[in-house]
């Protein structure tokens, strides 16, 4: 069998594979179960709690990253044996949460589940990027990675409206049992196909890792903590720090009220909650995003950003000032897909404008601390609509729509000073001092 660096079959499909197992959690939980949870008379507060332990393990991406980049088993390869840890604990906690029995009974410990589910699926993510970033050629990176963005969404869309489906028929055990089941067959895929020629399949197997001229332990931590302190001393990656969390706060806020507000208010049903929202919303994102993408390109990121950013506050300050069409499940309909199509396009020029801030030195790591840094204002919106939840969901809707706004001034602010930020190099930042010697 060709392995990952031999075949571009085997390497996209693998990918997207990997791709389509992260989304597939993020809509079960999101969409199918809390939606499952409010039709039980789940509150606002506790759609926060599981909100807020499910986003909270994207938040330390960061740690993953050095984590797998110090601790490797090289004779299966850099990047596979983590992918494998990952995939596998990923299925097993999901089996895990069938032994709870009666998941309504005791909120807080499916939180403490869904967020140990969630420690090995960003674990996955993390390595699944390290994995692109070995084994993709260069020519190949931007249409695999649009395939990958794809691949997400369709997880999304699976999770939610295909695993929303099951549980309206089958029940939650159903859904729980065929959602772990198709994570583990997708584990196959890194299980049965080496990153390089020579490494060993398995570990007792009979090989060797291929010497490469990127195996070599990456640089100290100290000298990286200190080249990201330089790097974030200019104001545009902090400017761009506070645009994500405050964009990302709205997206916080939205993830977290949409399914308690759509069974207990509008009237519908997990099924058809989980339908509408993971199928119908989710192919709306994955428009937005390839939309908001070809955009970007042509008109810059901040008229994007600024156009689907008041889009955002047009349709939530509707849904604040008008309680008729807040509970007119039509309009609903046309509310959820247009909010996912604005807040895809929105993310994905978000994506765009990271990338510009790093410094070429650490732009690996800085991205990954502007990735964590915009889930943990995910974590942040939830926090919100626990402080607001006795207001009502026209508060809520209000605190969406300023969140939207104020992210603007800082993304303007960002923009203006980005260019000097872009094109950073080694020779550019000041010389970094040896660790002193050890005594």
């Amino acid at each position: 069998m060709p392995t990952l660096t031999q075949s571009f079959r085997a390497r996209s499909f693998t990918l997207c594979a990997l791709y389509c197992a992260q989304g597939m959690p993020w809509g079960f939980v999101t969409v199918t179960l809390l939606a499952y949870l409010g039709e039980r008379g789940l509150s606002l507060e506790d759609t926060a709690g599981i909100i807020s332990l499910a986003t909270l393990p994207w938040s330390f991406k960061f740690v993953w990253g050095v984590v797998i980049d110090r601790f490797t088993f090289r004779p299966m390869g850099r990047r596979r044996p983590w992918v494998l840890v990952a995939q596998l604990g990923a299925g097993i906690t999901l089996l895990a949460m069938i032994l709870q029995g009666d998941i309504s009974d005791d909120v807080q410990l499916l939180a403490w589940m869904v967020f140990v589910h969630n420690c090995f699926v960003s674990l996955q993510d993390v390595a699944s990027d390290a994995l692109a970033i070995d084994v993709l050629r260069p020519e190949e990176r931007g249409r695999v990675n649009g395939l990958m963005w794809g691949s997400n969404y369709l997880g999304v869309a699976i999770g939610g409206a295909g695993m929303g489906t099951v549980l309206g028929r089958f029940g939650i055990h159903a859904a729980f049992v065929l959602q772990a089941s198709v994570l583990l067959a997708i584990a196959l895929l890194p299980l049965l196909i080496k990153e390089r020629p020579g490494e060993r399949l398995f570990p007792w197997s009979r090989g060797d890792a291929e010497s490469d001229g990127d195996a070599e332990p990456a640089e100290r931590m100290s000298v990286l903590v200190r080249r990201l302190a330089q790097a974030f001393l200019a104001k545009s990656p902090l400017l761009g720090l506070l645009y994500g969390s405050a964009s990302f706060l709205m997206i916080g806020i939205m993830a977290t009220i949409h399914p308690v507000f759509c069974t207990q208010v509008v009237g519908w049903s997990q099924e058809r909650y989980s339908q509408v929202d993971g199928g119908l919303s989710s192919g709306a994102g994955i428009v937005g995003a390839l939309v908001g993408g070809f955009l970007v390109d042509r008109l810059g990121v901040g008229r994007i950003v600024t156009l689907a950013a008041l889009g955002v506050v047009a349709l939530c300050a509707t849904m604040s000032l008008s309680e008729s069409l807040r509970t007119n499940g039509s309009f609903v309909m046309f509310y959820l897909p247009a909010m996912a199509f604005l807040t895809s396009a929105q993310t994905v020029a978000g994506f765009s404008l990271f990338m510009r801030l790093c410094s070429a030195v650490v732009a690996g790591t800085q991205f990954t601390l502007f990735m964590a840094a915009t889930n943990f204002a995910r974590v942040g919106g939830a926090r919100v609509v626990e402080g607001l939840a006795d207001q009502g969901y026209a508060t809520l809707f209000r605190a969406m729509a300023i969140s939207s706004l104020v992210a603007l001034p800082f993304l303007y602010g960002c923009l203006a000073t980005a260019p000097a930020v872009a094109a950073i190099s080694e020779d550019e930042l000041p010389p970094v001092a040896p660790d002193p010697a050890p005594d």
